[in-house]
């Protein structure tokens, strides 16, 4: 499945400079704006460019992320536990520019990604991209151009759309039969009414 399938829907830029939190030792800074249209499909909002690669576990890089992600729409906050992150953080692309974290991907959706060289002078970055993947889900996210990608993280992303509970579908099938036998009576009476005639 194409992550095509989403919907690029009104984009907004988020590239302000974020106070220390308590934790932090020093600010959240953007360096350069970051680009909204460097995955495909295009992210809703991105936090970044950030100096440096804050997707690691140390506790300062955890406030930074937890700042970054709070400053993307929607009510999704990172409660800093970056264990139950491991195994949505990946160092490897698929077919050399796929972000492809092993799971189909639903609705809002967070990514962090890191560049050591993003292409452009931003250099060494860190960038918080939101996604609506929708219903239909995607598999990945491409980068239109990977030079520099180091690694990435998946935040969250939504349920998938629910499965019809089995009753549901045994009513469906009667229903589908009730509407077959009707129009099969149907037909007879009309044919029946023809030879009278």
């Amino acid at each position: 499945m194409a992550a095509a399938a989403a919907s690029p829907a009104m984009a907004k830029d988020i590239v302000s400079t974020l106070p220390p939190s308590s934790i932090t030792t020093s600010s959240l800074t953007v360096v350069s704006a970051c680009d909204l249209s460097l995955p495909t499909p295009d992210a809703l909002a991105c936090a970044g460019y950030y100096s440096g690669n804050l997707l690691n576990g140390s506790a300062e890089d955890i406030a930074n992320q937890q700042a970054a992600i709070d400053s993307l729409p929607g009510d999704f906050q990172f409660d800093g536990d970056w264990g139950a992150l491991v195994d949505n953080t990946i160092f490897t692309l698929t077919n050399g520019n796929q972000l492809n974290f092993g799971e189909t991907m639903f609705g809002l959706t967070i990514i962090g990604a890191h560049f050591g060289n993003v292409a452009g002078d931003a250099d060494n970055v860190s960038v918080f991209w939101l996604f609506d993947f929708g219903t239909e889900g995607a598999n990945f996210v491409t980068l239109d151009d990977p030079t520099g990608w180091s690694n990435a993280t998946l935040y969250t992303t939504g349920d998938p759309p629910p499965v019809p509970e089995p009753a549901t579908w045994a009513m469906m099938l009667l229903g589908f039969g009730a509407a077959g036998t009707a129009m099969r009576r149907s037909r007879r009476r009309t044919t029946a009414l023809a030879q009278i005639a």
